[in-house]
């Protein structure tokens, strides 16, 4: 309590000793008077928290006038002072030149950061934002819809509205806004949405600043909609071998094709009449978006290939392909999963559940099983594999403005290769094929190497195939962006090449387990025997 008592008096002093630093104006005194009210006097309190103010700047370095202390209003408001002519306050189609006249300043910004870019007024006006604002849509953001008035914190600062967890935030008080949005006929559910992405929980889950926001993908200050030829560009700032793949893919040439029919006039129910592509209004074929969407990219997962097996347990623990009969699951754990599964699927059953809702569920379920958690978490082991072999949902939700639960099904190669003995229908069953012999023999192996490391047996040579077994299964993700079905089999047989490795390597220690034990039970025999014949031979006596 002292400690905190004196942390507090602390930051108080200091506080009073940095507005100390800062003398009094015509403009704070005048400001600061009973002459305003309390929430126009707190605009000069506010202005002890800005960075502007750290930097020995005050009102009249924006707004003109002359400062001194003892000047009257009119002279105070002089807008004929010859060293700062008064200016006042700007009107919203004024304020990027207004502050413009020390951001996009060389010789005024080098004074106080040298670093710091000076083209942000120019870059404003490429911006829809700007655009409009010239245009005389005064509804538009300008500098202080994101950064605050008096009160501007500095970008690195958490407090700041555009730092990188406030980002989302910030632009949603406009986007999000049903009433203020209706004119330029955009959706108000982007906020909503990217807050369920896999790049909102890396922000706010693992706290990863890097992860992208609003800015990262539109720009900040010449904030522009990608358009869907850019947008590839966009995510392949990041994801880079994923864009070079699709790039080089047949279903680029494809979709090449398929946007110049659109282009023309052409609706997809031109070729595609007689099935559900017929609904699709889709105006063009984008690289990313088509299948991850922009906003709500959810994580992806084996789902989105479709065709799925009835349970997703399947992928970890029903071993299919060439190796399932090589090394047999330890009988006890088999008939534990065989157990656990049915039960979940009767359960499942009853509250008639059925197709991607049962999936989902099921999904869901696994990972509050007792014996995928451990002391209210997940178990590592099982924790790695949920996440490198990509298990999930069908369907994702999200809270939209009006505080209502929307459901959205997610992407899947099913959506538009809808004919069984279509290409597309079946490298889609092919690759998932690959993915489910593989991720079937790494958990295999792995649950056979935990048994036997937990019973003290080394297990060193087996971990390290089984880690390049998972390696392996993530570049196997990765190559679906290539489309390439021979590139899929290639990396699918150097994954199992390691994961045979790791299932013999892991069998050898479980066996040897196996005899450490019987020894164990012989030796114990042994010993029983003595001790009993002993006795036996003391009472003799």
């Amino acid at each position: 309590m002292n400690k905190a008592l004196g942390f507090a008096a602390l930051t108080l002093l200091l506080a009073t000793v940095t507005f100390a630093a800062q003398p009094p104006t015509s403009c704070t005194n005048c400001h600061s008077s009973s002459l305003f009210t309390p929430q126009q006097r707190a605009k000069v309190q506010s202005l002890h928290n800005d960075v502007h103010y750290d930097a020995g700047l005050s009102c009249h370095n924006c707004h003109g006038g002359n400062p001194d202390v003892n000047a009257d209003k009119a002279h105070a408001m002089d807008a004929k002072f010859a060293a700062n002519p008064f200016v006042g306050r700007p009107t919203r189609a004024q304020i990027p030149d207004f502050c413009g006249k020390c951001h996009a300043s060389a010789e005024v910004m080098k004074k106080f950061n040298p670093a710091a870019r000076v083209d942000i007024v120019q870059e404003y006006r490429t911006s829809v934002h700007g655009q409009k604002l010239a245009q005389g849509d005064t509804n538009v953001a300008t500098c202080i819809d994101c950064h605050s008035v008096h009160g501007i914190r500095a970008k690195t600062s958490p407090d700041s509205p555009v730092y990188p967890t406030h980002v989302a935030e910030t632009c949603s008080r406009c986007h999000s806004d049903a009433t203020k949005m209706a004119s330029y006929q955009i959706p108000t559910d982007q906020f909503a949405r990217w807050r369920v992405s896999v790049h909102a929980k890396a922000m706010f889950e693992k706290n990863d600043l890097t992860a992208p926001t609003c800015n990262d993908c539109h720009g900040n200050h010449g904030a522009t909609p990608p358009g869907v030829e850019s947008v590839s560009f966009v995510c392949g700032t990041c994801h880079g071998r994923e864009a070079e793949l699709f790039r080089k893919s047949p279903k680029m040439a494809g979709w090449t094709n398929h946007n110049e029919l659109l282009a023309s006039g052409a609706k997809c129910a031109d070729c595609h009449a007689d099935d559900a592509r017929a609904k699709v209004t889709l105006a063009k074929f984008g690289e990313c978006i088509t299948c991850h969407e922009n906003h709500a990219v959810v994580r992806p997962s084996v789902a989105m290939i479709g065709s799925l097996p009835d349970v997703p347990c399947a992928f970890c623990h029903e071993g299919t392909g060439t190796l399932a009969a090589l090394v047999a699951e330890p009988e006890k754990k088999a008939s534990n999963y065989r157990t656990m599964r049915d039960a979940l699927v009767a359960s499942a059953n009853a509250q008639h559940l059925t197709g991607d809702a049962r999936f989902d569920w099921l999904v869901d379920r696994a990972q509050q099983l007792p014996t995928h958690r451990d002391r209210g978490k997940l178990r590592p082991e099982f924790a790695r594999l949920f996440e490198k072999f990509r298990i999930g949902k069908t369907h994702y939700s999200y809270t939209d403005a009006h505080g209502k639960t929307v459901s959205v099904a997610i992407r899947r190669c099913n959506d538009c290769h809808v004919d069984d003995a279509g290409a597309g229908r079946i490298n889609a069953k092919a690759y998932l094929a690959s993915t489910r012999n593989l991720t079937g023999m790494i958990g295999r192996a792995e649950r056979i190497q935990l048994a036997a490391h937990r019973g003290g047996v080394e297990t060193r040579q087996a971990k390290t195939e089984l880690d390049s077994a998972v390696d392996n299964q993530i570049e196997l993700q990765t190559l679906v962006h290539s489309f390439d079905g021979a590139e899929v089999v290639k990396k699918e047989k150097e994954g199992l090449t390691h994961a045979k490795s790791a299932l013999l390597g892991a069998q050898e220690s479980f066996e040897e387990l196996a005899f450490r034990r019987r020894g164990l039970f012989a030796a114990l025999a042994v010993i029983v025997a003595v001790l009993i014949a002993l006795a036996m031979k003391i009472r003799t006596l």
